[in-house]
């Protein structure tokens, strides 16, 4: 009965530890010769429900993978900005098409022409704060995957540490249940970041599997390996080597697709951002950036541009070139042509790029031919995602609500895996966990036990007494 109320006790200075599951004091009738001798305790035994646990750790995983979606896609959505915003892809876009409409009303006015300079060079450099912002996405991400493996890697040999210790406590027959709280939460911690299935081995040891098959810990802990990669640019990739996959105990290992064996928790989610996610808005960036420069690169916009000259818009001051696309938004740059500030003429915004003198002031001619082919409906290219011919505002607000639909969408689901998470883990401590009002109950009992045996002992002794007395 002692040991009954320190376990008692035990539980309710717990009652809000994380991780801490029930303890009772187990009874077993004592035996000798064929006849009972009292009682013997039989071993502090932690409560468990295998099947709410295991439903827990699934959502503890969807959970943790939907959140770094989320976040990932809301980024990426804040980039690109809401309508209206001042630094929003499309309201630059907006304002530079206004510029070139204002132009057209007063063509010899320096001070509207000095207007479409200061929006191209705030378009140009929307984009190239944009593809900066974008790749920082995929550093962060890739920067997430090395301290994830650091944290499953040091999880997995401390699991095996308390494996050993588990095992010998349980040999000499003193208590594992606080050994196997420590165990649990570790374990609970790998399950986050990817998914586990839980064995019973030998004297109180566990193995741990991946949920697709892969073993992370079956007597001695697997180690994983990853090379994270401090500076980072578009075109960097996982197919093309400049970025590190994922091993285990040395050997390659598929992550960040359907069906590979460690997928399911924040670390596939992770090489998914840095991998797909991040890239293919890169792609779509790029292919915007290629739209705005090849809007104004075409002659016949420009009849004075030479043969493979620059327009308005450069890649990094040259003229842009089909097979150097990826990247083009970090690049991309206003022609000095028509910069006072790097020896160019703003008159050239009027008359045309490859003009030698200036031309009449009042004629809007080529402004105009500047706006039409703004607002010109493209085709879009395949990097872009659309199907539809838009101008290059259109590009950029269908982009913009696509990545705002995709937050929304993974904001969604990352809320209802929260939501399932939270029940479970209710329905979990309901079974496991510490119900103060039901140690107090079982309290009363173990004193009126106390009490009982107290009396025994009592008139044992007593007896004894008058035994000795006649």
């Amino acid at each position: 009965m002692s040991r009954s109320a320190e376990t008692i006790s035990n539980n309710v200075s717990n009652a809000l530890t994380e991780g801490y599951s029930r303890q009772e004091v187990g009874y077993a009738a004592r035996v000798l010769a064929g006849n009972g001798v009292g009682v013997k305790i039989d071993g502090i035994n932690r409560s468990v429900d295998v099947v709410l646990t295991t439903a827990r750790r699934r959502a503890d995983a969807s959970t943790a993978s939907t959140a770094s979606f989320a976040d990932a896609n809301a980024r990426i959505s804040t980039l690109m900005g809401q309508p209206g915003d001042i630094d929003a892809l499309a309201t630059r876009m907006s304002a530079f098409a206004d510029s070139l409409r204002n132009a057209q009303t007063a063509p010899d006015s320096e001070a509207l022409q000095k207007n479409i300079l200061i929006s191209a060079k705030n378009l140009a450099g929307n984009f190239t704060r944009i593809s900066n912002e974008t790749t920082r996405i995929r550093v962060d991400a890739d920067a997430n995957i090395a301290r994830q493996v650091s944290i499953v890697n040091s999880s997995l040999k401390q699991i095996e540490g308390l494996n050993a210790e588990i095992r010998m406590f349980a040999m000499t027959g003193r208590s594992v249940a606080a050994l196997e709280d420590q165990r649990q939460i570790l374990v609970d911690k790998v399950n986050a970041i990817i998914p586990i299935r839980q064995t019973q081995v030998n004297t109180g040891e566990i193995a741990l599997y991946t949920t697709g098959g892969e073993i992370l810990l079956n007597g001695s802990a697997r180690e994983l390996g990853f090379s994270p990669t401090g500076m980072m640019t578009p075109d960097m990739t996982l197919a093309s080597g400049a970025l590190s996959g994922i091993t285990l105990n040395g050997h390659p290992v598929a992550i960040g697709e359907d069906g590979a064996p460690l997928e399911g928790g924040s670390l596939a989610a992770n090489f998914r951002i840095r991998d797909t996610i991040a890239p293919e808005f890169h792609q779509q960036l790029d292919a915007m950036a290629r739209d705005i420069v090849e809007r104004f690169q075409d002659p016949a916009v420009d009849p004075t541009l030479a043969l493979g000259a620059a327009g308005i818009f450069t890649d990094n001051g040259a003229a842009f070139n089909p097979i150097n696309e990826t990247g083009l938004a970090a690049r991309l740059s206003v022609n000095t042509l028509v910069d006072p500030a790097q020896g160019g003429e703003l008159w050239r915004l009027r008359d045309g790029l490859g003009a030698l003198v200036p031309g009449y002031a009042g004629d809007s001619t080529h402004l105009l031919r500047l706006s039409d082919s703004l607002n010109a409906l493209r085709p879009p290219s395949l990097n872009m995602g659309i199907t539809s011919p838009m101008s290059a505002a259109g590009f950029a607000g269908e982009i913009t609500s696509f990545w705002a639909s995709e937050t929304s969408r993974a904001q969604e689901d990352s809320a209802v895996n929260r939501g399932r998470q939270i029940a479970l883990r209710t329905q979990e401590l309901n079974a496991t966990g510490v119900d103060t009002d039901r140690e107090m109950q079982n309290l009363l009992l173990v004193e009126q036990a106390y009490s009982a045996n107290a009396r025994v002992i009592s008139v044992i002794d007593g007896l004894m007494a008058t035994l000795l007395e006649m």
